[in-house]
């Protein structure tokens, strides 16, 4: 089983801020690649329960580091 999840930001520089962090965090358990102010993680596991459990991980480290770092996903953004 395969998932694939993306996240915009606001510039390329917020993106590979965030991929840097994560990327060492995930080895061998997600995959993540970096398109300009995308971030794409790709996670494979052996079943619905495996999955979940690393999105489950992915997210909660990717909110922390967004937190921290003070990057808000481009999607969640308020317009003035």
């Amino acid at each position: 089983m395969t998932v694939v999840l993306g996240r915009r930001y606001a510039s390329p520089e917020a993106a590979e801020r965030l991929w840097r962090v994560l990327s060492a965090d995930q080895a061998g358990f997600v995959a993540t690649r970096r398109d300009g102010p995308e971030l794409e993680f790709t996670v494979a596991a052996r079943d619905a329960r495996s999955a979940r459990a690393t999105i489950d991980d992915l997210l909660a480290c990717l909110a922390a580091a967004e937190r921290t770092l003070g990057i808000t996903p481009a999607a969640l953004r308020s317009e003035p």
